[in-house]
C-alpha cells in the first residue's frame, strides 16, 4: 500500500519544499529592497551628517595646525628673550649736543631712554621731537634740579613732575609718567615722598651703573662704564647705565656702544610695563627740612 503511493509522496514533498524555498527568496529580497529605501531615506533626510563629518576633520586638522602655528610663536618668542640686554639713560637734556648723540645711536641702532628737564625741553623742542621719532623712550627729570627747591616737599616734587608731564605732552602728543628725581632717590626721596609719587602713578627710575661722566675727563666714563657692565653681568643683572647729556659723554659715545656691540649686548628702552628699579633707602633716607 505504502509503496503504492510512495511516488505520490515524493512529488508533493519536492513541491512543498521548492515553495518554500521560492518564499525564502523573495523575503529575502523584500527585506533588502527596504533597508536600501530605509538608508537612503536617512541619507536624504540627515544629508548635514556627512558635511557635519567632513567639518569634524577639517576643524581637527585647523586645530593641529593652530597648536604647531602657536608652538612656532612660543620658540620665536624664546629666541628673542635670548641673549644680553643693556639699558642707557641719559639725563638732564635735551642740549645742544642732543642731536650728537642721537646721531651716534641711529649708527648703532641703539636705543635709550631720555630723562629730560622741562626747561631743557622748552628751550629744544626739536631734540625733543627727534628723540621721539627716532624709537626713544623719554622721560622726565623735574624742573629746577635743584634739590633745595625739589625735595622741599611731597608737593613740590609732584609739581615740578605734572609740568614737566604736561611740557612734554604738549611738545610730542606724548604722556611719559617715567621718572627720574634728582641726584636719585638716596638719600632725599622719604617714602612719603614715593607714595605721593607712585600714587600719581609715576614710575621712579634710578640706575646699578653711574658712568660719572659728569666728573671723569675724556673716555675714562667708558671704562668706567665697562668695568660695571661686565661685573652685573657675570652676576647676571641687567646694567641700567646712568650718563648726562653733555658734550664729553657724547663725543665718546661710540667706543661704549662699540664695545656693548661686540659683546652682542642689545639695547632696550625703558617703557611704563617694566617694574621699576629703584634704590633702597635702608634707613638713609632723610627729608632737607629735618621732619620725619
Amino acid at each position: 500500500m505504502i509503496k503504492k503511493y510512495q511516488p505520490i509522496i515524493i512529488c508533493s514533498l519536492a513541491v512543498l519544499l521548492l515553495f518554500v524555498f521560492i518564499e525564502g527568496i523573495k523575503f529575502i529580497s523584500i527585506s533588502s529592497t527596504e533597508n536600501k529605501q530605509e538608508s537612503e531615506q536617512i541619507l536624504d533626510n540627515h544629508p548635514e551628517d556627512e558635511q557635519d563629518a567632513t567639518d569634524q576633520i577639517e576643524a581637527i586638522n585647523d586645530s593641529d595646525k593652530d597648536e604647531e602655528d602657536e608652538d612656532e610663536d612660543e620658540d620665536a618668542t624664546s629666541v628673542e628673550e635670548d641673549g644680553k640686554f643693556v639699558y642707557l639713560t641719559f639725563d638732564d637734556g635735551p642740549s645742544s649736543v642732543t642731536t650728537e648723540i642721537l646721531d651716534t645711536l641711529e649708527q648703532f641702532n641703539a636705543k635709550a631712554t631720555f630723562f629730560m628737564l622741562e626747561p631743557a625741553m622748552r628751550s629744544y623742542p626739536e631734540a625733543v621731537k627727534r628723540t621721539v621719532e627716532d624709537g626713544h623712550a623719554v622721560a622726565l627729570h623735574g624742573v629746577t634740579h635743584q634739590k633745595e627747591k625739589f625735595y622741599h616737599s611731597e608737593q613740590s616734587a609732584l609739581d615740578e613732575m605734572k609740568t614737566a608731564q604736561e611740557t612734554l605732552l604738549n611738545i610730542t602728543g606724548v604722556q611719559s609718567y617715567l621718572i627720574r628725581t634728582p641726584y636719585g632717590s638716596i638719600p632725599y626721596l622719604t617714602d612719603s615722598f614715593r607714595k605721593v609719587l607712585t600714587e600719581n602713578g609715576f614710575k621712579i627710575w634710578d640706575w646699578n651703573v653711574d658712568s660719572s661722566d659728569w666728573n671723569l675727563s675724556k673716555d675714562q666714563y667708558v671704562q668706567n662704564v665697562i668695568a660695571q657692565v661686565e661685573k652685573i653681568d657675570k652676576s647676571g643683572g641687567t646694567p641700567i647705565i646712568l650718563m648726562h647729556d653733555r658734550g664729553e659723554t657724547a663725543h665718546h659715545l661710540s667706543t661704549l656702544l662699540s664695545y656693548l656691540q661686540k659683546h652682542d649686548f642689545q639695547t632696550r628702552i625703558i617703557d611704563e610695563n617694566l617694574e621699576s628699579y629703584q634704590f633702597n633707602c635702608y634707613d638713609r633716607c632723610y627729608r632737607l627740612d629735618g621732619g620725619n
